[in-house]
């Protein structure tokens, strides 16, 4: 009993270090070297898919390419924006800059895309990464706690399997905790050094569409305009 004792404490022990071993390593993430190609991706690593929404919308009320009422709702003109997200965020409106505008545009082609490049190049967490490695952890706990249970009833429950089981069965719960919540919009470590060399590059962060990819609709130089988006 001693020697199973001491296996299962391994078992235990080992998914849970392995787990949290590789999400501190998604975590970190890594650089390929290259700059942020635009705003866009400069809002994302800044403040997440709502970010660049928001950077989106700036731009666009820059360009001409929308217009702002005097209550927050945000009109189309004649003018259509070329980039995808900016097609895309045009298509929506006229819209409230609210929270259904920025959760509609986040699950969007586009945004996609600029998400899934971001993750490519390690300055994002890959989420889907990580919660499948928790979803594996959980089913490993949850063979791990059958094989303990038959042992359990084998050995007519001693103190110390028992203890291990409840141990396991806290470990299933958090890794299924981990594994069903998503952290999306996470950014890694290197990302945050990309991220503070691209805020002193005036080529991507100048402008409207610049102030408002680093500090949200409250950057936004109008100062009325700035006001108004805020309370969206």
């Amino acid at each position: 009993m001693a020697d199973f004792g001491r296996f299962y404490a391994l078992a235990i022990a080992l998914p849970v270090t392995v787990a949290g071993l590789h999400v501190v390593w998604l975590r970190r993430g890594f650089h390929d070297g290259g700059g942020l190609p635009s705003v866009r991706h400069v809002a994302a690593l800044a403040g997440g898919t709502a970010r660049v929404t928001e950077t989106v919308v700036a731009s666009m009320l820059e360009r001409d390419q929308a217009r702002l009422g005097g209550s927050g709702r945000i009109y189309r003109t004649p003018l259509v924006p070329v980039d995808p997200l900016g097609l895309e965020l045009a298509g929506h409106l006229p819209a409230f800059p609210d929270h259904a505008l920025r959760a509609t545009m986040s699950r969007g082609p586009a945004m996609r895309a600029l998400w899934t490049g971001l993750s490519r190049r390690g300055l994002v967490v890959a989420e889907g990464r990580r919660r499948l490695t928790w979803r594996i952890t959980a089913a490993v706990y949850a063979v791990l706690l059958g094989i303990g249970t038959v042992r359990w009833i084998a050995t007519a429950g001693t103190v110390v399997l028992t203890v291990l089981l409840v141990v396991a069965l806290a470990l299933l719960i958090v890794a299924l905790r981990f594994g069903r919540t998503d952290y999306g919009g996470r950014t890694t470590t290197a990302g945050r050094a990309v991220l503070a060399e691209a805020e002193t590059d005036r080529s991507l962060v100048s402008g409207a569409a610049g102030a408002v990819a680093i500090g949200g609709f409250a950057a936004y130089p109008d100062r009325e305009f700035a006001a108004i988006l805020s309370r969206c």
